[in-house]
């Protein structure tokens, strides 16, 4: 269990996409936001230091692009195949209001910067096409479903 900058406490969720990178983070970047009573958080949590690497990079004409499932989502993800993951100063946290304690609950928290929702996604606004096809997940740094990798561009 974590605490917010006010005091609200954060508790973790089953299966809630924390990546490992980020635990020992987690109580410095909570303790720097300010939920201000929403009921759904995106933050990023500049650091002001190197603390990790993002997996998620701006892509280019030269890139190698493929799109494949990744577990538990409902769409092709965007990866790059020859890029390698660049170094960061900032993590997402993402948080929704837990009406049972009044608290809040961790969706996920991330080493990098914040970015769109992907194309497929419910949640998808109209800056999720431009941010994806202008970016990838590094391949290899997500698990992919076996038999759905494709060079076509799904969206």
């Amino acid at each position: 269990m974590w605490q917010l900058k006010n005091g609200e406490r954060v508790v973790d969720r089953h299966q809630s996409h924390l990546h490992a990178a980020v635990e020992g983070l987690l109580p410095e970047a909570l303790g720097r936001i300010d939920a201000a009573g929403r009921d759904f958080l995106v933050d990023e949590v500049d650091f002001g230091r190197l603390i990790g690497e993002t997996t998620c990079v701006a892509t280019g004409p030269d890139d190698a692009v493929v799109y494949a499932k990744r577990p538990k989502r409902f769409g092709l993800s965007r990866f790059v195949k020859n890029r390698r993951p660049e170094p960061c100063s900032s993590v997402v946290v993402i948080l929704k209001k837990a009406e049972d304690f009044g608290g809040y609950v961790l969706i996920t928290a991330f080493v990098g910067r914040r970015s769109e929702p992907e194309p497929w996604d419910r949640n998808a606004t109209a800056n999720s096409l431009p941010f994806w096809n202008s970016h990838a997940l590094v391949w290899g740094s997500e698990p992919t479903i076996p038999g759905t990798e494709t060079t076509r561009c799904p969206w």
